[in-house]
């Protein structure tokens, strides 16, 4: 539960010391300039109302400046699912004003760097912004930045990568909008079931399904949480017989190359390879293509259109849509409720929004 009781109080104007590698951009300014770690910035001129799940409270924050300044920090664009969750927030953000202050939005790329990250944050605050969307490189380490984001004044919105629930309840006017690691693995392991019922998958006939899982950072509380809970979803129902875990950081071309990595008998044997998400899924796939294999049941996590494509041909045997459109919709409307007097807040400082599966 949250509590969405502010202090009044004054935005501290202290010195934050001027950080190496500035990056900053607007598209609406006299001139573009182009970092190395800023992506976009756009201007927006109306902002409408977002659907919200659960309960709302009512919320205010006075401001008269001309323009909402909105700083996006995410961990890696390189990534294609960050990729897409970036491009539904700044449709979301696009072209919108919040109680007559036009939008302007900054994205910052970090390239998988925390360190990078740290610097383009606290050049976020050095700036001014009003609002930091945040998709932290370490989840594990974010309190720092929130507390000096709170002693500014500044609400923080984190997404996709979630932190401590702890970490969130410690500061005001902090939220993460995403979905639950849990439910996404439980439904890869109904998925399982699913294809074990449906499919000819004992191979070698030894009465068990050997599978690979391929997970991405290790020790990752999204892959912990989402491997353990398949594990014990599709353990409760089928004999498992694990002949590998490989970890690929959360990239195709990463998933191909430790693919290559295991021996003739694993890559042959093997009747289904679990994801911590579709790029190393559509590596796992990619592995197969080249070495003119037949296809194990691949299953991923995220829902990203190339993972679509492949399973509607066919290729992979399905997915976890965590509903990006809804994610963005939530992070725009917990904007639109902090700084229009007449918009709602959700009562919950956790978002959770629904995921499915997707299969052919």
């Amino acid at each position: 539960m949250c509590r969405f009781l502010r202090q009044n109080c004054v935005r501290s104007q202290r010195k934050i010391c001027s950080m190496p590698n500035r990056t900053h951009c607007c598209l609406n300014r006299r001139s573009a300039m182009k970092k190395k770690n800023l992506i976009f910035s756009a201007v927006g001129v109306g902002l409408l109302a977002a659907a919200m799940v659960g309960g709302f409270v009512h919320f205010q924050k006075q401001h008269t400046d001309r323009f909402l300044k909105v700083g996006i920090a995410v961990y890696d664009l390189e990534d294609p699912y960050i990729q897409t969750l970036t491009d539904a927030i700044r449709s979301q953000l696009k072209d919108k004003t919040i109680d007559g202050r036009e939008i302007i939005y900054d994205v910052f790329d970090a390239s998988g760097s925390a360190v990078t990250q740290n610097t383009q944050l606290y050049e976020i605050l050095q700036q001014e912004y009003d609002v930091i969307l945040w998709n932290p490189v370490s989840p594990t380490n974010v309190v720092g930045i929130l507390e000096d984001a709170q002693e500014q004044d500044v609400p923080v919105i984190l997404f996709n990568r979630e932190p401590a629930k702890a970490d969130l309840e410690e500061q005001d006017n902090v939220w993460y909008v995403g979905t639950e690691a849990k439910e996404a693995g439980n439904m890869q392991g109904e998925m399982l079931i699913q294809a074990w019922n449906t499919c000819e998958m004992d191979k070698n006939r030894n009465g068990m399904l050997d599978y690979i899982l391929v997970e991405g950072e290790q020790a990752h509380t999204d892959v912990i949480n989402r491997t353990d809970a398949f594990l014990q979803t599709a353990s409760a129902a089928l004999p498992l017989n694990q002949l590998h875990v490989i970890s690929a950081d959360w990239a195709r071309t990463s998933a191909l190359r430790e693919m290559q990595n295991l021996s003739a008998e694993e890559t042959t044997e093997v009747e289904a390879v679990i994801c911590s998400n579709d790029s190393m899924a559509l590596g796992v796939a990619d592995f197969y293509a080249k070495q003119k294999l037949p296809l194990p049941v691949i299953i991923g996590i995220n829902g990203i259109q190339d993972m679509q494509d492949a399973i509607d041909a066919g290729v992979i045997y399905g997915t976890v849509d965590l509903n990006v459109p809804e994610q963005a919709k939530t992070i725009f409307a917990i904007i639109q409720g902090y700084f229009d007097a007449g918009a709602e807040m959700p009562k919950e400082k956790v978002c959770y929004l629904p995921q499915s599966p997707y299969t052919k």
